[in-house]
């Protein structure tokens, strides 16, 4: 399956698109993790 195939998502299987859901849903969670984690040091850079 060709990348642009596989954006569509018309070819997916429900196994591959709820990987696809679960791995955007941590990349999330672990940017907003991060985010608050090292927010002073992001805030210091700023200011």
């Amino acid at each position: 399956m060709e990348l642009n195939e596989f954006l569509e998502g018309e070819g997916l299987t429900g196994r591959q698109a709820a990987i696809v859901f679960f791995t955007f849903l941590t990349l999330i969670i672990v940017a907003g993790i991060l985010l608050v984690t090292f927010s002073d040091a992001f805030y210091n850079l700023v200011n």
